[in-house]
């Protein structure tokens, strides 16, 4: 019942255009960035989260997802995309297609083989991103916060991840201004320069971080 009840409250706002990813999409056009001409979803799942809220905005869609038993449902639900059941992290190193807009709808935590957050996928996303472009990950800002019924060594490994990533010294409660920061450097790191970078909060725990791109070359360096 739970359930059903979430799904039809998804379904009304998704129809309303009041979810979280809408403002998204809104401040993307505000700042002449919203070019989704070819956009991958990284984590897709079954598409229900957000990706069949942007979808409109969307010329071509690929959608990676390492789940076989979401293959039907991401067909069902985002028929027109391209729906790839593979492992990301291996995925996004050897693809040769350039995106305009990649989007990271990463896990909350710790997960498969020791992953964490977007963290050991990020820098590869940057060398599939074309020259004036969109990288959106989650972030979360305070991870104490949690609700989520997590082992306590599985907690202090996620901070020690955090910690390390964000050269932090807390890795629980992290600043807006921090977090803008860091991933400007980042971007530089792998060739771009920030435009725009802003925030969304998504839900309690989690948050949208947009980087508005372009490629640094010989004039803008």
């Amino acid at each position: 019942m739970i359930q059903i009840l979430r799904q039809t409250r998804r379904k009304l706002l998704r129809y309303f255009k009041m979810r979280p990813i809408h403002k998204v999409m809104r401040l993307l056009k505000r700042n002449n960035f919203l070019i989704m001409e070819n956009t991958l979803e990284v984590f897709g799942y079954n598409g229900e989260y957000h990706t069949m809220d942007y979808v409109k905005n969307v010329t071509n869609l690929e959608i990676w997802e390492i789940a076989n038993d979401c293959e039907i449902p991401l067909k069902r639900n985002l028929p027109n995309a391209v729906v790839k059941i593979t492992n990301s992290y291996a995925e996004i190193k050897t693809t040769t297609k350039i995106f305009d807009t990649i989007i990271v709808d990463n896990h909350q935590g710790i997960f498969g083989d020791n992953k964490c957050e977007h963290f050991e996928i990020i820098e590869d996303c940057f060398s599939k991103l074309s020259n004036k472009s969109v990288l959106i990950v989650n972030i979360i800002p305070n991870i104490l916060v949690s609700k989520y019924n997590t082992p306590p060594e599985i907690t202090a490994k996620h901070i020690k991840k955090r910690k390390s990533f964000y050269l932090h010294q807390t890795g629980e409660l992290i600043s807006d201004s921090y977090f803008k920061d860091f991933y400007v450097k980042i971007a530089k790191d792998n060739g771009f320069i920030t435009h725009h970078v802003f925030m969304v909060k998504r839900n309690y725990l989690m948050t949208y971080l947009v980087l508005c791109l372009g490629k640094i070359t010989a004039t803008t360096k």
